[in-house]
């Protein structure tokens, strides 16, 4: 099934090859936090340029940058500096080096699986353009447990189509904190990714499709019995699909499209004609009842399939400039009854007296989110939910309805000094669960001049109570390179 895919790609991309226009390499995703702050603020202030799928494309940013140059020139002069190594030459590089101790073992909000227990993190990554055609990254992060992998992978084609093959990291959502569908939660998957560099047509289309393969899971639905409650499971690793599309619907108005769909893996054999099946009639390909599995089988279901609608909408009032962007996250088809649901809302003040920017996200989803009849271990990589953080927060098999807050501010101290904060809040709506608070800031410096290599230095701190009602920390000294 991967090879027909990968075919199917390599054609697409061969077609276009004679377009002008080359790749680009990508810019840090949940690594690089200042970076990151100041291309929020840009596409908060810039019109008609939501991006909604993630990592950024370098050159990307720096076209939609090229529009903020009179009206915010701190802003372009700051991201100019910050953009150098991804623009102004065929190789870049960055890392960072984190030493930490902390009390109880708890994942990282999207941070591919590590955990309070993580003590020592060593991170980084490289990219060289061969022309305008061809580039390679190699991207990871070691700690004294395992290298995990972020944006290892080769990269080829033009502005158009853009194919990207090995570890390529996906975030299908326009908010920062969370991502209902798919993040950087879980650890990052071998994937064959298909995407443009450059917007299409005035109404800036973007597009995002891959495949990729899962680790193993060990509860993936072999058959059905004939009365529909005795079922028999194997081991594998399932494919998951992705597609996103985004355009400008006006100058202030992007709205995106996103889908998953996790399907086959050990005993569950699917073909072609299975996969355009469940891609183009949801319905019918999933949520078969017990009495249709009866008369078809269960292996007649293709797997599970979540999908949003989003928005982004920004403007400004009196000077001040805000963001806001919504998700209607849905199983299959959207509606009640046994369907699950999942509704979130965010509101972003990129810039309050110059020095100060607020975000507030908050998510609501319905029962069996990210839960799944066929997949025991449901919408999950090595253990972790491959979306909203707030997934993991609760007992494995149990998917109860939640909803979840976060609040981040970002105070620019001064030219050189920076601190970043985050609250966030949790509840669970089934008994057993408590209300759960965490605080997670960090502050940075950078120095006047490197010592052994380091351009900055700074310390975290996350802390909080958990839905278990148990209290956890972790403190942290960083250096940047």
């Amino acid at each position: 099934m991967l090879k027909k895919i990968s075919l199917f790609i390599g054609m697409a991309i061969s077609a276009n090859a004679v377009a002008k226009g080359g790749v680009s390499p990508y810019l840090p995703l949940n690594q690089a936090p200042e970076l990151e702050h100041q291309v929020q603020r840009l596409l908060a202030v810039s019109k008609n340029t939501h991006i909604m799928s993630k990592p950024y494309k370098a050159h990307d940013i720096y076209r939609v940058l090229q529009t903020v140059r009179h009206t915010y020139p701190e802003l372009y002069q700051t991201l100019s500096y910050q953009l150098s190594p991804y623009i102004q030459s065929d190789a870049g590089s960055f890392a960072k080096v984190t030493l930490a101790a902390g009390t109880k073992d708890k994942t990282l909000p999207n941070q591919r699986g590590q955990t309070t227990k993580t003590n020592l993190i060593v991170e980084g990554g490289a990219y060289a353009n061969f022309g305008r055609y061809f580039g390679v990254s190699v991207a990871g992060i070691a700690n004294e447990d395992e290298i995990l992998p972020t944006q290892s992978f080769f990269y080829l084609g033009n502005k158009y189509a853009q194919l990207d093959v090995g570890y390529r990291e996906h975030w299908y959502s326009p908010f920062n904190d969370s991502a209902m569908l798919l993040s950087t939660h879980a650890k990052t998957t071998p994937s064959i990714t298909l995407s443009n560099v450059e917007p299409i047509t005035s109404f800036n289309i973007r597009y995002d499709m891959f495949i990729s393969k899962m680790t193993e899971q060990s509860g993936i639905l072999n058959e059905e019995e004939q009365n529909a409650t005795e079922r028999t499971y194997g081991k594998g690793k399932p494919y998951l699909y992705g597609l996103h599309i985004s355009f400008a619907a006006t100058d202030n108005l992007t709205i995106g499209l996103s889908r998953l769909m996790q399907f086959g893996g050990g005993p569950r054999s699917v073909t072609l004609k299975d996969f355009a099946e469940g891609f183009f009639t949801p319905g019918e390909k999933d949520n078969v009842g017990g009495k249709d599995a009866n008369e078809i089988g269960g292996n007649y279901e293709l797997g599970d399939q979540i999908g949003s609608i989003t928005f982004v909408y920004n403007n400004s009032i009196y000077a001040l400039p805000y963001e806001f962007y919504g998700e209607v996250a849905l199983e299959d088809t959207l509606g009640g009854g046994d369907r699950n649901n999942s509704y979130s809302f965010g509101l972003y003040l990129p810039f309050i007296a110059n020095n100060h920017s607020l975000r507030f996200e908050h998510s609501n989803w319905q029962d069996k989110w990210y839960g799944n009849r066929i997949y025991l271990d449901g919408n999950r990589n090595s253990g972790n939910v491959i979306g909203h953080w707030a997934g993991d927060e609760h007992d494995y098999t149990d998917y109860t309805p939640a909803k979840s807050m976060s609040v981040n501010w970002h105070w620019q101290l001064s030219k050189i000094e920076s601190l970043n904060t985050t609250i966030r809040m949790l509840e669970n709506k089934r008994d057993g669960y408590k209300t759960s608070y965490e605080l997670q800031t960090a502050y940075t410096r950078k120095l006047s001049k490197p010592i052994m290599g380091a351009k900055s230095w700074g310390a975290e701190l996350y802390q909080g109570k958990d839905v278990y009602g148990e209290t956890f920390a972790r403190l942290g000294v960083f250096a940047n390179f």
